[in-house]
């Protein structure tokens, strides 16, 4: 489990799909999602995502690799105390993403 730092210092979530046999830049191309004013419906499906995916992620580079497996790669841009920018990476097996990650990356593409 990944520990993502509050909710409301989070400003950007990206999210791109790597791994498998072949590579496919269009599938490896990362979405962003601003969470700083947008609506509110918006926000929740990102959060609802981010959180789902945070339950099952692994710090990078530790999926396990194979000729097929996919994961998706998450990073998330938040502000600290001091108002600048940190960032905190980690991947989702293909095979463990939430349902609610999956349909963040589908209707972005």
């Amino acid at each position: 489990m990944i520990r993502l730092p509050p909710l409301d210092r989070i400003r950007i979530v990206r999210i791109a799909r790597d791994g498998g046999v072949a590579w496919t830049p269009g599938l490896s191309r990362p979405r962003s999602f601003l969470l700083e004013g947008g609506g509110d419906a918006e926000r929740h499906r990102i959060e609802e995502a981010l959180q789902g995916a945070a339950q099952c992620g692994e710090e990078s580079g530790t999926c396990a690799p194979g000729g097929d497996q996919r994961f998706y790669r998450v990073e998330v841009v938040a502000r600290d105390t001091a108002k600048t920018c940190a960032s905190l990476y980690f991947e989702v097996p293909e095979g463990q993403a939430p349902d609610a990650l999956v349909h963040l990356w589908k209707q972005a593409g």
